[in-house]
């Protein structure tokens, strides 16, 4: 099975080009780990609000379901490389601005959540277009492997170093939390320079017009709705995703006023999260073809399900830590199996498209469970006060994610995943790949 033909290669090396790739995410997920904290601590010091606090979320998130799609388009369009070095410096010039303000105490919630919308347009050209070059600098059979080290450097650097990091930064300037994430992104940008080669999609054949925006756009969401297995995975992940985005968005209230954590004290926690990730960063890609893969998601979202609902019931600083890095340890898995089987499935030419398709579904309802906690949390919290409403939309995701145990164990079975990986090598064969 072509899962696990990357067994065959343990040690070879994955080369130059996917170094640099690797470093421009380790310093860019550095910047988005300080921003993970900084971000959202930032809003809070200026409301209390949970609605106001998750609207910089949902301002965050929004351009993946509003630019996805043009992203792919772009990204099957144009070299893929150069076009990640744009989004990347219109991001790092971005978070300039909004260092700016914030030093000239400037920058209210419009503000911040004018720079979140924005940071999140760059974010989706740039994240987008990275999965659709990375099979441009390894082989197929060693995707498992390169998705596996690029979850971990970018954990690492997200989580371990950039959100404890954040803690400290706030502590001394906010300014300087805010103004460090400009210049690391920036330092990613360079190492995209750096790489070299032609990441150009494929070109139509000589004599062969160019398809329109709009035609490229429609074939890429054709073929992910009419790819069975890809459909159910987008559809399970946009449930997955909504349940998760709500307990990530009201985090920051829930860390401060049931928790009662300090910026710090934030920080350290999410590192919970982080070490779980690393960990099956480090052995997820050996694991992957001993394991049914179909069973391996279904086990993915049980452990969601019950991890959501336990901190509902039981809110606890030891209680969350144990149960994140569960949490973080089964979203690797989840990830770098999705991820290597939508590189090996999708045909080159489609590949950013479809990719864009995907996360548009999967993506677009972040910012819809966002907003969906901020409701719940400002409705409940007059009824039945602070604690039990900001507990309240963890509970929910916790039912979500139950119901998507049972879809799951239902339509992401490993007999269909198989079968969807020797058909994508039968075309690949054919020439048709």
């Amino acid at each position: 099975m072509a899962t696990d033909e990357h067994a065959a290669h343990p040690r070879e090396p994955l080369g130059p080009g996917y170094r640099r790739l690797l470093s421009a995410g380790a310093l860019g997920n550095l910047g988005d780990g300080i921003a993970l904290v900084a971000l959202p601590w930032y809003a809070s010091t200026l409301t209390d609000d949970p609605l106001a606090v998750s609207a910089v979320g949902v301002a965050l998130r929004l351009p993946w379901l509003l630019f996805a799609l043009l992203a792919g388009v772009a990204g099957d369009r144009v070299d893929r490389r150069r076009l990640m070095v744009l989004s990347g410096t219109g991001k790092a010039l971005v978070l300039a601005a909004l260092t700016a303000l914030v030093a000239a105490d400037a920058a209210g919630i419009p503000a911040v959540m004018a720079a979140a919308l924005l940071v999140g347009v760059c974010e989706v050209f740039f994240d987008n277009t990275a999965q659709s070059l990375l099979p441009a600098l390894v082989p197929r059979e060693r995707l498992e492997r390169a998705n596996g080290t690029l979850w971990s450097v970018e954990e690492v650097a997200g989580r371990f170093v950039g959100a404890p990091v954040a803690g400290l930064l706030i502590a001394l300037s906010m300014p300087l939390a805010f103004g460090a994430q400009s210049a690391l992104t920036g330092c990613a940008v360079l190492f995209l320079v750096a790489l070299r080669g032609d990441f150009h999609p494929g070109r139509p054949a000589d004599g062969v017009p160019r398809a329109s925006v709009r035609d490229m756009l429609a074939e890429g969401v054709r073929w992910l709705w009419g790819h069975r297995l890809l459909r159910a995975l987008a559809v399970v992940l946009a449930l997955s995703n909504l349940a998760a985005s709500m307990n990530g968005v009201i985090l920051v209230l829930f860390a401060q006023d049931v928790l009662g954590l300090g910026s710090r004290g934030y920080g350290l926690l999410l590192t919970a999260v982080a070490v779980g990730m690393v960990a099956g960063a480090q052995v997820v890609p050996w694991l992957i073809p001993r394991f049914p893969p179909g069973a391996t998601l279904t086990a993915v979202l049980a452990v969601q399900a019950t991890a959501y609902t336990a901190v509902a019931v039981v809110p606890g600083v030891a209680v969350f830590a144990v149960l994140w890095v569960l949490v973080g340890f089964s979203t690797v898995w989840w990830n770098v199996l999705t991820v290597s089987l939508r590189q090996r499935i999708i045909p080159d030419r489609l590949l950013s498209r479809v990719l864009s398709a995907y996360r548009t579904i999967g993506w677009g309802t972040a910012p819809v469970g966002m907003a969906l906690a901020g409701v719940i949390a400002s409705g409940l919290e007059p009824v039945l006060g602070r604690q039990t409403a900001l507990s309240a939309p963890f509970l929910v995701a916790g039912g979500i994610s139950a119901v998507l145990v049972l879809l799951s164990a239902r339509h992401l079975t490993t007999a269909r995943i198989r079968a969807a990986l020797d058909a994508a090598e039968g075309e690949r064969a054919d020439g048709g790949g």
